[in-house]
This record gives structure tokens, C-alpha cells and sequence, in this order.
């Protein structure tokens, strides 16, 4: 039985993963290496013939965080709304849902950086395609902070191309709708298991 103040298991586990990855890139001073390695090169994705690695990059490029802000802020998310999300959907599909935003983010974020911008070569990294899904389904299941979340990071973005600072929109975007998407997807699922006769008329 979950008890109230319980912290939620996944989400607390994603925020330990990232802190863990983050220390071990700088006590090894190993970070620029770690980016280097297992970031996500979009154009490597969708104009190389070989494309094994390039998948394996979009789902590593999730851990992996350039300094303390961009941890700090992308954590703070996920601390925040991960736990609401995690227990209005249930473990597996709050785990499956981070992961597929994280790709979906990362994709979309691939497609306008290599077709529309001509920047494909830059390294993606960061959670934020992932818990930018999160917010997703915070919005989907009616929690208007998932909004809120989302345009704190419109404006972030808006504060980093001011200062000159790199910051992926297009992955943000792409998480959250993919979030967004498949989670009322999901409770159309539901909705019409419970109820498989509603849409017939009699």
C-alpha cells in the first residue's frame, strides 16, 4: 500500500540516474567524452547508412547534461510533476512514456535541426524531450502545471537565445506532445474498455 509522502519509485530512480551520470562525467573528467560518445547527432541519424549507433544515442542522450543549470533545472521538473504523473498512469506505463517522449522529443528536434535549420551536426543532450512528456501527461490527466512547466520553458528558451545559450525547443515541443498524445490516447483506450458500447447507437 502506498503511503502519502512515499516517494515515487521511478521518478526518484530517473532523478538518481541522471545525478549519478552527471558526477561520474566530472569527477572522471570524463564529460566532454560522455557528450562526444553518446550524444545525438541528428544528421548521423537521417543521412548515414549506418544508424545502429545513432539509436543507441537517442536513448543515452536522455542521461547525459551539460553543466549544474541545465541538471538543476531539467531535475527540478521532473521532481516536481514525475511523481503526479507517475501514480495517475501506474509505473510501467509512466516508465514506457518518459523513454518514447525522450525519442519523440529527440526525433523531432533531429528532423528540424537537419531539414529546416541546417545545424544537424550539433550533439543533442539532455532530458528534456523525456520530461517534457511527463508534463504531457500531467496536462493530459488534468493538471494545469503541466502547462504552466511548459511555458517556463518556452521562456527559458526565450532567456538562453538572448544570452546566447543552446537550448533544444524543437526536443521540448516533441516531448510534450508526444506525452500529451499518447497519454489521452491511453484513457481512449481505457474509456472505451470500461464502456465498449457508448459509440454504437441502439
Amino acid at each position: 500500500m502506498l503511503k502519502i509522502g512515499t516517494p515515487p519509485l521511478i521518478t526518484t530512480t530517473l532523478v538518481i540516474i541522471n545525478i549519478l551520470v552527471f558526477i561520474y562525467g566530472i569527477i572522471s573528467n570524463t564529460q566532454n567524452a560522455i557528450i562526444s560518445h553518446y550524444g545525438f547527432v541528428p544528421n548521423e541519424l537521417f543521412h548515414s547508412r549506418y544508424i545502429g549507433d545513432s539509436i543507441l544515442r537517442l536513448f543515452t542522450s536522455m542521461f547525459i547534461h551539460a553543466g549544474i543549470a541545465h541538471i538543476a533545472f531539467n531535475l527540478f521538473a521532473l521532481a516536481y510533476m514525475g511523481g503526479f504523473a507517475e501514480r495517475s498512469i501506474g509505473k510501467p506505463k509512466f516508465i514506457g512514456l518518459y523513454l518514447v517522449a525522450g525519442l519523440g522529443g529527440a526525433i523531432f528536434h533531429g528532423i528540424i535541426s537537419s531539414y529546416i535549420l541546417g545545424n544537424g551536426d550539433s550533439v543533442l543532450i539532455g532530458a528534456s524531450g523525456a520530461i517534457s512528456g511527463i508534463l504531457g501527461i500531467s496536462a493530459a490527466m488534468g493538471d494545469i502545471r503541466g502547462y504552466y512547466w511548459l511555458a517556463i520553458q518556452v521562456l527559458y528558451v526565450f532567456i538562453g537565445s538572448i544570452a546566447s545559450i543552446s537550448i533544444a525547443f524543437a526536443a521540448h515541443v516533441g516531448g510534450f506532445a508526444t506525452g500529451l498524445g499518447l497519454t489521452k490516447m491511453l484513457i481512449e483506450i481505457e474509456r472505451r474498455k470500461r464502456n465498449p458500447y457508448k459509440n454504437f447507437a441502439n
